[in-house]
């Protein structure tokens, strides 16, 4: 089984880096996608993960701040402006965090 992501994004601003990463669900028939937030692109501070059957798992390892409210504001400020397929992974949890 091929464990790389199908796709992998990235986006900054400032000293913030996020990734959105596609991975093949281990747990369920379709994908995982994941929302990975880190300082200086090296220190990751909490990420999203929402499931094939709708779950959403919101992970802190340092702080949720930042993260959350570049989340909130659909990554407003972030270069490269977000892909569709961020915007609709937005839109999908947005209510869920």
């Amino acid at each position: 089984m091929n464990n790389r992501p199908s796709i992998e994004e990235q986006y900054k601003k400032n000293s913030d880096v996020i990734n959105y990463v596609v991975y093949r669900s281990t747990t369920g028939h379709g994908n995982d996608e994941i929302l990975q937030h880190k300082l200086l692109g090296t220190t990751e501070t909490s990420h999203i993960t929402l499931h094939p059957d709708g779950m959403v798992n919101f992970r802190i390892k340092r702080s949720k701040n930042e993260f959350e409210q570049a989340v909130r504001n659909g990554m407003a400020g972030y270069s490269p402006t977000p892909s569709e397929s961020v915007k609709k992974f937005i839109s999908r949890i947005h209510l869920k965090i």
